[in-house]
């Protein structure tokens, strides 16, 4: 039956626990058993600033390869047909705290790939104040680049859709992308400047090989609000990563 009623418009979507808002995402990085990479910014509270602190995020998007036939019936064009699917890179967005936890965490991933953390290890660390810094020696000249294998430095990247729930403000996941084989190939440069003060953010674009799509299928009948009236869509609020 078609909905031609504010209300009934306002119920069919209440019943479905509301609307999806953009605001509603939790993201996470997985590495397996083989990983070496260093998670010495990615562990105990700085794990959770990384997460709380990632603002802006992507669900990855389907594109598929395609060839095309000719002449399969007289006066018919050539047909387009699928031949394998393509997974672009993704992007995510970071605010940074004072100690600069995410920029620290994804420089850090990123040095590990070109076994930068190998090199040195003591040299790029001081005692976080600014006459550490100003003192602060480069690595050696004649130093050398050897790439890691892929399999000690890649994660699997969880980005979660989030949705509100009674006990939760991100209790319901109704998809979550996995991002297999993932890794940090840009880190965009993060803007300072003189003038009205803003939060730093940085900036991240990740590879991944493929991605597994895992799909929620809760009983969203309990997650309708008995407080608002016909499932009122203005009773809803969205999650924050």
């Amino acid at each position: 039956m078609a909905v031609t009623k504010i209300n009934e418009f306002m119920s069919r979507i209440g019943a479905r626990g509301g609307m999806s808002l953009t605001t509603g995402f939790d993201v996470k990085f997985a590495f397996g058993p083989r990983s070496e990479v260093p998670t010495r910014y990615y562990t105990g509270d700085d794990k959770d600033v990384v997460h709380m602190l990632c603002d802006e995020a992507q669900l990855p998007n389907v594109q598929a390869a395609t060839a095309q036939v000719s002449g399969r019936y007289q006066g018919e064009t050539a047909v387009q047909y699928p031949t394998s699917r393509l997974y672009t890179d993704v992007g995510m967005g970071f605010l940074c705290d004072a100690e600069m936890i995410p920029l620290k965490f994804f420089t850090h991933w990123y040095d590990f790939i070109f076994g930068e953390n190998e090199l040195d290890r003591n040299v790029t660390r001081n005692d976080g104040t600014f006459g550490g810094a100003m003192t602060a020696q480069p690595r050696q000249v004649n130093r050398i680049n050897r790439l890691n294998y892929m399999d000690e430095y890649t994660s699997t990247c969880y980005i979660v859709k989030t949705e509100p729930g009674p006990n939760a403000a991100n209790e319901r996941a109704p998809i979550a992308f996995l991002l297999e084989n993932c890794y940090p190939y840009a880190i965009d440069a993060v803007p300072l400047s003189y003038g009205s003060s803003q939060i730093a953010r940085v900036n991240v674009n990740l590879y991944y090989s493929r991605h597994t799509v895992h799909y929620g299928h809760e009983d969203i009948s309990r997650f309708r609000d008995p407080t608002i009236g016909a499932n009122d869509l203005s009773g809803t609020t969205a999650s924050i990563a």
